[in-house]
């Protein structure tokens, strides 16, 4: 990962700026309570990121070379229909009572998608790592 939490500490970093100069210029505790709790976020999101990867996750420049293979997701079937369940369920608490009950069903079908992309990632890699190169169903 190049520099994974640093444009999380940048992106922080610009909404203090702008919560510093929303609260001069409004004073209002709720628009400057809402930017103190998306500045918490950003930071402890770019902290979290930074305590699991260690170093490497604000050390600039070009990523280590990784050895092992890893798995590249292009395009996730089960993670856009998972979007387009949640927006029909939000959409369904406004507009009606069918909405919300297509999109939980839409949702358990896709759920169950993504997690049968992500057990064959699990079996490319494993397929890799033996040395077998593809996978034959």
């Amino acid at each position: 990962m190049r520099g994974g939490s640093i444009p999380l500490l940048a992106w922080g970093a610009l909404l203090a700026v702008l919560m510093a100069i929303c609260w001069i210029w409004t004073g209002d505790a709720v628009q400057v309570g809402t930017f103190g709790f998306a500045v918490l976020v950003v930071w402890g999101s770019a902290a979290l990121i930074a305590a699991e990867g260690g170093r490497d996750v604000v050390r600039r420049g070009e990523p280590r070379e990784v050895r092992r293979a890893e798995a590249i997701p292009t395009a996730s079937l089960g993670a856009v229909l998972v979007a387009v369940a949640v927006g029909s369920i939000v959409f369904g608490f406004a507009f009606g009572r069918f909405l919300v009950f297509f999109g939980a069903g839409l949702l358990v079908v896709s759920v169950g998608i993504v997690i049968l992309e992500v057990r064959g990632q699990r079996r490319a890699a494993r397929a890799s790592r033996a040395g077998r190169g593809t996978i034959a169903r």
